[in-house]
């Protein structure tokens, strides 16, 4: 065979995936089509946004979604057609606007909702309140609960209160099983609203158990304040670009529950504020509490003795087990922003004048096949960071996928929002595990989209490796995909090869649905959504079917999309 022969044959094996071995790799095609969506529908859209995740209920006969609206309507909705079967209302106060803002929970039979009254604009009390979901009425037996917390500060001389006006609870709810309980736990986080001081990060431990055997006084049993201050100086101003206080717990996903044999851990990221370990001070950090949200980082007293919060020592955080503190790489180059804000500031002091908190996005855990269980925690300056399971101060290692916003000709739009607000997703269909990242950005001129990496073992060490980036669709230019918040990003697997596909809605200016293959960060599928889609929701997928809030910005309607996703060959 001639040299062009070869070459000929060669890329036609390249392009149908032949190998030496005579296997076949033939993707499948992947349409969506539309099963409904509730846009048109003034029945459906209860005049109210939806500022959170729909649900799948599978604890009755037949699944259904679960869509709940800002103002206190909880739809059933069918999954094939998006009829509304059934609705909850919660319980209003005259004079008090009800807004739901954090992604309820199911468990069992229960739907646990928080929500809080607002009164001429401003928030007054925060509640939560559970739904029956074999009879769809609010379970009288678990009586309306209160949250409201005092904690007091390091010396015990003073207390720090609950502040229901700067607190926001904008992270999903959490359930963790509770030994000797038939109930187990619930977690509600709080962050802020607009970075208004004075606030704090926030969790509650709810014991379902003694909720209903007990009331509600008895309900709650633990209560975490990540920055234990009862000065903080700026008041009613945003704080977003001060060192103190802050530490907001906030991501969208929530903090994660890591099953044990002895129980169990919950990983909890922080928000901007106050890294202090001698006030116990965690803002910017990643936290493993125990059951009772007991902490303790286990930092090493002599290496830490003079914390510095502005430029604390390597060894010190290092040495620190139960507490991740986020650090450049020997490999990066420091935070630069081109508007110059932190060319005379340290990494640290450059995360809290950005706002570039490590809390805006939950760490999600990998399992790999010759090396230890790791942590892949993103931060919202644009770093992922690679962190060891049993030892969080062990940080393997530091990848910066996405450009900062802004160059000096396209300043950053909207520099407070990071580039990474999101919860990760794993792939184990490879040797070596896939992490899909999705980004955004809020300039003309960087690219931003999904990002796969994977986690491959050097010398022994785990180590990040690019694997793809998607952008968008090749019909629009990448400088006009990915502008803004997308949605949490969702994976599974489908076709008779069961391939993995991740799926994820752009939200620049109109909403696309788009499903990515896993392999190869391919474009597999698309659609316009009939809105934009919402930013940082989490996408519903079950039995080939994905449902996805969608809304019209600037007018208070919003709705459920679902579509089925056909397999062509």
């Amino acid at each position: 065979m001639d040299r062009i022969g070869f070459v000929v044959i060669s890329f036609i094996l390249f392009i149908t995936g032949c190998t030496a071995v005579g296997t076949t790799y033939q993707p499948e095609n992947l349409k969506l089509i539309k099963l409904f969506s509730n846009k048109a529908s003034q029945k459906l859209n209860f005049d109210a946004r939806i500022l959170v995740s729909p649900l799948l209920d599978i604890s009755q006969q037949k699944p259904r979604i679960i869509v709940p609206y800002e103002n206190g309507v909880v739809a059933f909705q069918d999954l094939e057609t998006g009829e509304v079967t059934g609705t909850v209302v919660l319980p209003g106060k005259e004079g008090k606007r009800i807004q739901i803002s954090a992604t309820p929970l199911i468990f069992d039979s229960y739907l646990v909702i928080v929500y809080q009254y607002v009164q001429e604009g401003r928030r007054v009390s925060y509640h939560a309140a559970v739904v029956n979901l074999e009879t769809n009425e609010i379970d009288e037996n678990f009586p309306v609960l209160d949250l409201n917390a005092k904690k007091t500060t390091v010396d015990h001389l003073k207390t720090v209160s609950f502040n229901p006006v700067n607190a926001y609870p904008h992270s999903a709810l959490k359930y963790a099983p509770q030994k000797n309980s038939p109930l187990g736990l619930i977690y509600v986080s709080f962050g802020n609203a607009g970075d208004l001081q004075p606030y704090h990060g926030w969790v509650f431990e709810i014991d379902m158990q003694a909720w209903l055997r007990k009331g509600a006084a008895k309900a709650i049993s633990s209560v975490l304040v990540v920055t234990p201050e009862s000065e903080c100086p700026v008041e009613f101003k945003s704080g977003n670009r001060e060192m103190i206080c802050g530490g907001g717990v906030w991501t969208p996903a929530g903090p994660q529950v890591n099953l044990k044999k002895e129980g169990f851990e919950l990983l909890v990221p922080t928000g901007n504020g106050q890294l202090d370990l001698k006030r116990k001070d965690y803002a910017n950090t990643l936290m493993r509490l125990k059951q009772g949200l007991q902490f303790d980082p286990e930092c090493d007293e002599q290496l830490c003795a003079n914390f510095d919060p502005v430029n604390p020592e390597l060894a010190c955080i290092e040495s620190c087990k139960n507490l991740f503190i986020p650090r450049l790489a020997a490999e990066n180059k420091p935070i630069r922003p081109a508007s110059g804000d932190c060319d005379d500031k340290s990494f640290w002091e450059c995360l809290a004048w950005m706002d570039y908190d490590l809390g805006a996005s939950a760490p999600v855990k990998v399992n790999l096949k010759d090396g230890p269980e790791v942590w892949v925690q993103p931060g919202k300056e644009g770093g992922v960071y690679l962190i060891d399971a049993e030892h969080l101060g062990t940080q393997y290692d530091r990848m910066q996928i996405i450009e900062i916003c802004g160059t000096k000709a396209d300043p950053c739009k909207l520099s407070w929002r990071g580039t990474i607000v999101t919860h990760p997703v794993v792939d184990y269909s490879e040797q070596d595990p896939i992490v899909i990242i999705p980004t955004f950005i809020s300039d003309s001129t960087n690219p931003a989209g999904l990002i796969a990496l994977k986690i491959v073992m050097e010398n022994k060490i785990p180590k990040f490796k690019k694997h793809w980036q998607f952008t968008g669709s090749s019909k629009k230019p990448i400088t006009k995909s990915f502008r803004g918040h997308p949605t949490l990003p969702v994976i599974a697997n489908l076709g008779k090869h069961a391939e993995a596909y991740v799926w994820v809605v752009d939200i620049s200016k109109s909403g696309t649905l788009y499903g990515v293959r896993v392999k190869d960060g391919s474009l597999a599928a698309q659609i316009a959504l009939d809105g934009t889609g919402y930013p940082l929701s989490k996408p519903i997928i079950y039995n080939n079917k994905i449902y996805v809030v969608s809304n019209e910005p600037g007018i208070k309607k919003a709705w459920l999309e679902g579509y089925r996703i056909e397999i062509e060959n």
